[in-house]
């Protein structure tokens, strides 16, 4: 393999200025990899509660409607 050629990601670590580089840049990645998880959820939650309001909305109106429950302006 020509010097050109050489994959230097693959080469070994070890100096300790460079582990401690790659640790913290793992553990960087770390708390990117939990935000964005966190973020995924928050958004499925957002979806589902957008969702289910539609659904309450139209039951709620149906039971005003009935006199089930009281109207909004009496």
């Amino acid at each position: 393999m020509k010097r050109q050629e050489i994959d230097r990601s693959r080469l070994k670590v070890t100096s300790r200025h460079q582990i401690a580089q790659l640790r913290a840049q793992r553990e960087r990645e770390r708390e990117l990899r939990q935000v964005r998880k966190l973020v995924r959820l928050y958004r499925r939650a957002r979806v589902v509660a957008l969702v289910m309001i539609i659904p309450v909305a139209v039951v709620v109106g149906f039971l005003r409607a009935y006199g089930v429950l009281p109207p909004l302006v009496p």
